[in-house]
């Protein structure tokens, strides 16, 4: 039995550090970005907006499909991202281009042609911040938050193992991670409205 406790135990911390590890520079970025949004207070990712106008050819504007005045706009202005919100009605048409930590929404007039542009940035605290929250980031970086929710919670889970093997350590161990589901429970009931 020893032989069996040993075997997980050397296998758990192997586990443990290795995926401690693959996930530490996103454990830093969302403890980092989770202070930051906890904190907008600070000022650090206070959006910055210009405004600015544009005459589109008013043929093009009664003619064209969604697809052609996104990627108009696109060329014109030096939009890399794909639209995210396309609105059109008898007057106006909107199109929005959003990114981590930025947002280009432009409205054009259907009668004369001119479109507001306004772009509104964030800076890179911001971006870092919707990069935090998956906003406007895509698929790929969808899978990177679920795949550094699961790295963190297997790591977790191998230090726990670890410690139970760790005979010396075991109690003050389990005391202090019970200190702490005890501390949030106690702040959630307390603290949190409900």
């Amino acid at each position: 039995m020893k032989h069996v406790v040993r075997t997980a135990a050397h296998w758990a911390l192997l586990l443990h550090i290795y995926i401690s590890m693959a996930g530490l520079t996103l454990a830093v970025l969302f403890g980092a970005t989770g202070l930051t949004l906890n904190h907008q207070e600070w000022g650090l990712s206070n959006p910055r907006v210009t405004t600015s106008e544009i005459t589109l050819d008013k043929g093009f504007v009664a003619h064209a499909d969604q697809a052609t005045i996104e990627r108009h706009l696109q060329e014109k202005l030096g939009i890399r991202s794909s639209s995210t919100d396309y609105h059109d009605d008898e007057d106006q048409i909107q199109v929005t281009y959003a990114i981590p930590g930025g947002r280009t929404v432009v409205t054009i007039n259907r009668k004369d042609g001119t479109a507001q542009v306004e772009k509104e940035t964030r800076g890179f605290l911001g971006k870092l911040g919707d990069l935090h929250k998956g906003f406007d980031t895509g698929r790929v970086w969808y899978w990177t938050i679920d795949a550094a929710a699961l790295l963190i919670v297997v790591s977790s889970m191998t230090g726990i193992v670890t410690l139970m093997a760790l005979r010396h350590r075991r109690r003050v161990g389990f005391t202090i991670g019970a200190l702490g589901v005890l501390t949030v429970l106690v702040i959630y009931v307390l603290w949190v409205p409900r």
